[in-house]
C-alpha cells in the first residue's frame, strides 16, 4: 500500500526589476489625501493615517537613503522606517508653525504627502540607476511541511498564526473604534470679528452693537436645544426683550423676566454661529445673559449653559 504524502506549503517571490513598494507608498499617500476631502469619517481614513504618519514618511527616506540591498538588513530597514517617520513629521509641523498656514490638518497633509511622494521619487531614480542584482528587494521565501513536521510544532505553528491574526484584529478595533468621552455641549460669546476681544461693553444710549453666538456639540449624539436671550437691567431688576429676527419668539416667558427663545439641533461636532445685533434704550448697567437648554429641559433660570457680558450705557 503506497503511503501518502503531501507537498510543502511554499511562498517565494521578490520584487526588484521594479520599485513597486515606491509605488505603494505614492498609491497609499494619494489614497489618504482622496479619503480626507471626500469621506473625512471613513475608517480607512483613520488606518491609513496611522501608516501614513508612523511609516511611510521614514520608509521613503530610507529607501533613498540606501538604494542598495546590501546596505542595511531587513530589520534595521524597518526600524529605520519608523524613527525617521517619528522625526520627520513633527519637523514638518514644526516648519508649518512658521508659515501662515499653521498646524492644521490640510497643511499637515499636504506636506506630508509631498514630502513622501518627493522623496519616493528620488529613491526610484537612485535605485533603478543601480544594477538589478544590487538594487533592494523585497524577497519573501516560505516553505512550510506540515507532513514532516512534530505534532508538538503543528500545535505552536497554528497558534502562532491564530494569535497574530487576533492580534490585527484587535488592533484595528481598537483604532478604528473611538472611544466615547465626556458629553458636553460648548457655548461661547465672541467679538464682533470672531475672537474673544472686542466686547461691546461700553455703549450709549440706542447704540448698535454686535456679538457672535457659537455654539457647538461635544454630545456623541444628534441634539435638540433651545437658546433664549434675556437683557436686564441689574439697578431695578427690569428686562427688555432682544430683537433678533423673525425666526426668534418674542416675549417668551422666563421667570421672572421676558426673553428671546430659539430652537435648533446640532450633530455631534457641528457648530451653531449666529451674530447677535442689539440696541439699549436706556441708561445703567445692564446684564446680557444667553442661556442654553436642552431638549425636554423646562426653561427656567437654571440653564444647561450660560455666558454672560456686562454692558454700560451711558447717555
Amino acid at each position: 500500500m503506497a503511503e501518502s504524502t503531501s507537498r510543502p506549503w511554499k511562498l517565494k517571490f521578490e520584487m526588484r526589476d521594479r520599485p513597486y513598494d515606491l509605488m505603494l507608498c505614492i498609491a497609499l499617500a494619494l489614497i489618504l489625501v482622496t479619503l480626507v476631502a471626500l469621506f473625512p469619517h471613513n475608517i480607512v481614513r483613520q488606518v491609513l493615517g496611522l501608516i501614513f504618519v508612523l511609516f511611510l514618511p521614514g520608509y521613503a527616506a530610507t529607501a533613498a537613503l540606501f538604494p542598495e540591498n546590501d546596505q542595511i538588513d531587513t530589520i534595521e530597514r524597518v526600524a529605520l522606517s519608523f524613527g525617521l517617520s517619528i522625526a520627520i513629521v513633527p519637523l514638518i509641523g514644526l516648519g508649518l508653525n512658521f508659515t501662515p498656514w499653521g498646524i492644521r490638518l490640510d497643511p499637515i497633509l499636504a506636506s506630508v504627502s509631498a514630502f513622501i511622494i518627493g522623496v519616493s521619487l528620488v529613491a526610484w531614480f537612485r535605485r533603478t540607476r543601480l544594477p538589478t542584482d544590487e538594487r533592494f528587494a523585497i524577497v519573501v521565501d516560505l516553505e512550510v511541511d506540515f507532513q514532516g513536521m512534530p505534532m508538538v510544532d503543528k500545535i505552536l505553528t497554528v497558534g502562532i498564526v491564530v494569535m497574530l491574526v487576533a492580534s490585527v484584529v484587535v488592533l484595528a478595533w481598537a483604532i478604528t473604534t473611538p472611544r466615547v468621552g465626556e458629553r458636553f455641549t460648548q457655548l461661547a460669546i465672541l467679538g464682533p470679528g470672531g475672537m474673544a476681544t472686542d466686547y461691546p461693553r461700553n455703549l450709549t444710549v440706542g447704540q448698535d452693537a454686535t456679538v457672535l453666538l457659537s455654539v457647538k456639540s461635544f454630545e456623541h449624539r444628534t441634539l435638540s436645544y433651545t437658546i433664549a436671550i434675556v437683557l436686564t437691567n441689574v439697578t431695578d431688576n427690569s428686562t427688555t426683550v432682544t430683537q433678533w429676527s423673525t425666526n426668534w419668539s418674542q416675549n417668551h416667558a422666563l421667570s421672572p423676566h421676558q426673553a428671546s427663545a430659539q430652537n435648533f439641533t446640532l450633530q455631534h461636532l457641528e457648530y451653531y454661529n449666529q451674530t447677535f445685533s442689539f440696541n439699549v434704550t436706556s441708561t445703567g448697567t445692564w446684564k446680557l445673559q444667553f442661556l442654553l437648554y436642552l431638549e425636554g429641559q423646562p426653561i427656567t433660570q437654571n440653564a444647561y449653559r450660560e455666558v454672560h457680558l456686562w454692558l454700560g450705557v451711558t447717555t
